[in-house]
């Protein structure tokens, strides 16, 4: 992905309350590579709100800021057991305080597709589903 063309994406999502999901398949081990540009630009914008990251735990403080990545707006949200991943996005979308959730919550159920869509729009915010399989 170019960098015109993850700002294009980038400012169409952002535009919306919603989710929206990127499935990566486990082949893409360097997806990280194509993430962390749009994670930068994200960072960047001025919306006096939070970009946050739920369960981003192998990503170094280094790596984020040689992407570019405006780390004083950037909130990490560290999680001690992964089955509250679901939930701790939920929070995060629905607190309002951010004004992007990035987050990897695995494979969602219509339902649980819908609250995490409600929550967004509570919150004012878009939601950055990224799916490995």
């Amino acid at each position: 992905m170019n960098q015109a063309a993850i700002q294009s994406a980038s400012q169409e999502s952002v535009s919306e309350h919603g989710l929206t999901e990127l499935v990566v398949t486990h082949e893409q081990d360097n997806y990280l590579q194509w993430l962390l540009p749009m994670v930068a630009h994200f960072s960047q914008q001025e919306s006096g709100r939070w970009l946050s990251w739920v369960g981003a735990e192998n990503i170094s403080k280094e790596m984020l800021i040689q992407y570019g990545i405006d780390i004083s707006r950037l909130r990490i949200i560290r999680l001690r057991d992964k089955s509250d991943t679901l939930w701790a996005t939920w929070e995060a979308l629905a607190a309002g305080n951010s004004h992007m959730v990035i987050s990897s919550p695995g494979v969602l159920s219509r339902q649980e597709y819908q609250q995490l869509k409600q929550a967004a729009k509570a919150g004012a915010c878009q939601g950055l589903m990224l799916r490995i399989r």
